[in-house]
């Protein structure tokens, strides 16, 4: 009998985490964010896309918290999904994984009609830019 509590355990500890039960929802919505905006770009943009969350979040000039900067109108889209790559790039960011300067808070499709200014364009990683505070 204790062999098997034992297995159901080490099962459960095993499996748990990989259907996203033990996360934060800060980090299963981020993970969403990422998934929707994302996806199919490579694993480095979506933690440059997670770095620009959390430079927001330890700005002064935004809410200080995931929620907060990811729940601004118009900013951060998130839908319904998440898969492993979006779950694995939130969690490393949240646990502070950085990809970008603390300065850069403002991202943008490459290819939108309206692109921020040319100015501020920190760099480029896969179908977005970063730029710093305008």
């Amino acid at each position: 009998m204790k062999r098997l509590l034992c297995a159901a355990l080490i099962l459960a500890i095993l499996i748990l985490p990989t259907l996203g039960l033990t996360e934060g929802a800060d980090t299963i919505r981020l993970a969403k964010t990422l998934y929707l905006l994302g996806r199919g770009e490579s694993y480095e943009t979506l933690l440059d896309l997670g770095t620009v969350v959390m430079n927001r979040v330890d700005s002064p000039w935004y809410p200080d918290t995931v929620m907060g900067v990811l729940n601004q109108p118009q900013q951060f889209a998130c839908g319904t999904l998440y898969d492993d790559e979006s779950l694995r790039a939130a969690r490393a960011v949240m646990m502070g994984a950085r990809t970008l300067p603390a300065d850069v808070v403002c991202y943008g499709a490459l290819d939108a009609t309206q692109p921020l200014r040319e100015d501020t364009l920190f760099t480029t990683s896969g179908g977005y830019g970063f730029y710093t505070a305008q």
